[in-house]
C-alpha cells in the first residue's frame, strides 16, 4: 500500500508543524504524539488516513489523522463537515482535535472511534441500536431545522434537487443505458440481463427523477455511505440505543431521508444472503423503527412509509446501483454481487409502482 507519507517522513513533519503543542492549545491541555508508533490504516489517491498515539496524562489514547492529499470536490465536502459543521453535527462526528491546511493537503486530527464491523458478529437485532441515531442525524437537520443555519451550509452542500446534481444522475443513467447495451453483448453477462435489458431501458429513460413522493416528504442532511465500516461505537455491548458517531461524509448532501435507510438496511439485506428468508420482516421493522423515532420528533410522512422505502431503493439503484454493479464487472473487479439483486428487486418493486 503506498501511502502519502511513510511513517519515519510523517514523524519528521508533526515535530516540524508542531503538531503537539497545536494540539494541546486546541484541547486545553498538554498532549504529545508518540512519533514511534504510528500506522498507516488505509490510503487512495485521494486520502492517507493514519493511527497515531497521544499521550497524555501518562496514558496512550489513539487517535486518527486524514490526510486529504488533494483538493477534488468530494474532498473539501468532507473538509467543510468538519470545519464548518462540525458544531452542529459534532453529536454525530468523532471528536475533532485540530485542522492544519498544508498546501493543497489538509490535515484532521480526530477522535478514533471503533467501527462497529469487526467488533460483534452482527445480526438483524443491531440494527435497532443504530436507526434511533439515523433519525436523530435527520430529524435535527429536517427542513426548517436545517435552514436556521443556512450560513453554515449555502457555498459547499450538495443538494439533491439543484439542477447540477441533477444533471449528474442525468449523466450517470445514460452511461447505465449505454452499460446494459453492451452487457447484453457480453457473455458473462447476456443471460444476467436480456430477460430485463429492453424494460430497464424504456424505465431508465424516465428518469432522472423516478418518484415526486421522496421530495414531497421531506429532506435533510443525509450521511449518503451508511455501510457498517462507517458506522462506529466505542460501546457496542449495550442492549439500548448505541452512542454512533459516523465517519467518511464525503457523500453528504441535502436530501431525501430514506436514502440512508436504503444503504443501512436494503443493501445490507442484498449482501447478507443469509438473512434473506426474512427480508420483509427485517425491512419492515426497521421502517417501522425509524417512523416511530421520527414522530418522536413531530415528523410524519404523508406517503406510506414502506412505499418511501422502496421508492427510495429504487431511485437509488436506477441512478447509481446498476452502474455501479455493471462499471465494476466491465473493470474486472470481483465485488459486484448485488447486480442479481438490484435487477429482481427493481422488478418486482418498479411493477408494484407502476414503472
Amino acid at each position: 500500500m503506498k501511502s502519502l507519507y511513510e511513517v519515519t517522513e510523517l514523524a519528521y513533519y508533526l515535530k516540524k508543524f508542531r503538531i503537539s503543542d497545536k494540539i494541546s492549545y486546541s484541547m486545553g491541555q498538554r498532549v504529545s504524539i508518540d512519533s514511534t508508533n504510528i500506522e498507516c490504516l488505509k490510503s487512495t489517491a485521494r486520502t492517507s488516513i493514519y493511527k497515531l498515539f497521544l499521550r497524555k496524562k501518562m496514558k496512550n489514547y489513539p487517535i486518527i489523522l486524514k490526510v486529504y492529499n488533494s483538493t477534488s470536490y468530494r474532498n473539501e465536502v468532507e473538509i467543510q463537515v468538519y470545519k464548518r459543521a462540525y458544531p452542529i453535527l459534532k453529536e454525530f462526528l468523532p471528536q475533532i482535535y485540530y485542522i492544519e491546511k498544508k498546501g493543497t493537503e489538509t490535515w484532521v486530527f480526530m477522535e478514533f472511534v471503533q467501527q462497529v464491523r469487526g467488533q460483534i458478529t452482527f445480526s438483524p437485532k443491531h440494527l435497532e441500536h443504530i436507526i434511533p441515531t439515523v433519525a436523530k442525524l435527520h430529524a435535527y437537520t429536517f427542513e426548517d431545522n436545517l435552514k436556521k443555519y443556512k450560513n453554515t451550509w449555502n457555498e459547499w452542500l450538495p443538494i439533491y434537487e439543484s439542477s447540477k446534481m441533477r444533471s449528474g444522475r442525468s449523466k450517470y443513467i445514460g452511461r447505465t443505458i449505454t452499460f446494459l447495451d453492451d452487457a447484453v453483448k457480453d457473455d458473462r453477462l447476456r443471460e444476467t440481463i436480456k430477460p430485463y435489458h429492453q424494460s430497464l431501458i424504456k424505465l431508465l429513460q424516465k428518469g432522472p427523477d423516478f418518484f415526486s413522493e421522496l421530495f414531497e416528504n421531506g429532506s435533510s442532511i443525509t450521511h449518503g455511505d451508511l455501510h457498517m465500516q462507517n458506522i462506529c461505537s466505542n460501546n457496542v455491548a449495550l442492549d439500548a440505543p448505541w452512542n454512533i458517531q459516523f465517519i467518511d461524509w464525503e457523500s453528504i448532501k441535502y436530501g431525501p431521508v430514506w436514502f440512508d435507510m436504503v444503504v443501512l438496511v436494503e443493501i445490507l439485506l442484498g449482501f447478507r444472503k443469509d438473512w434473506q428468508s426474512n427480508a420483509e420482516e427485517i425491512r419492515t421493522h426497521c421502517v417501522n423503527l425509524y417512523t416511530k423515532q421520527m414522530q418522536k420528533y413531530g415528523i410524519e410522512f404523508k406517503t406510506a412509509p414502506i412505499d418511501l422505502y422502496k421508492m427510495a431503493y429504487l431511485q437509488r439503484t436506477l441512478e447509481k446501483g446498476l452502474h455501479t454493479q455493471l462499471r465494476r464487472i466491465f473493470n474486472n473487479r470481483s465485488d459486484c454481487e448485488l447486480l442479481t439483486y438490484h435487477l429482481e428487486k427493481v422488478s418486482i418493486w418498479g411493477e408494484e409502482f407502476g414503472l
